[in-house]
């Protein structure tokens, strides 16, 4: 599949997906920086103390989210306000517990 980066702009990633954890939360907001869509990725390990430290946290474009995870493009239309909790079976996305859709 080709991918325009541009298309996209930029996820706010945990580390520790970009390390090979599995997703476990996202959700979308608007973001005051143009160049982010506003989706959020945590793993399955972030607590709220890993989640306070930006830090913790990397820049992906459409291209890299792909490689780790090609249904969040999906969902990547998804209004502001969606949250998606992830669930797995064998280390394999299976559904959503929960999407919250505002419009």
């Amino acid at each position: 599949m080709e991918i325009k980066n541009s298309d996209y702009g930029g996820f706010i990633v945990s580390k520790n997906i970009n390390s090979g954890l599995p997703i476990r939360y996202s959700f979308r907001e608007k973001s005051p920086i143009p160049q982010l869509n506003g989706w959020n990725l945590y793993s399955t390990i972030d607590d709220d103390n890993y989640i306070s430290n930006a830090d913790n946290f990397i820049v992906l474009n459409a291209e890299s989210i792909y490689r780790i995870s090609p249904v969040i493009l999906e969902v990547f239309d998804a209004h502001y306000g969606t949250d998606l909790c992830w669930l797995y079976e064998d280390g394999v996305c299976q559904d959503s517990c929960r999407i919250s859709l505002f419009f």
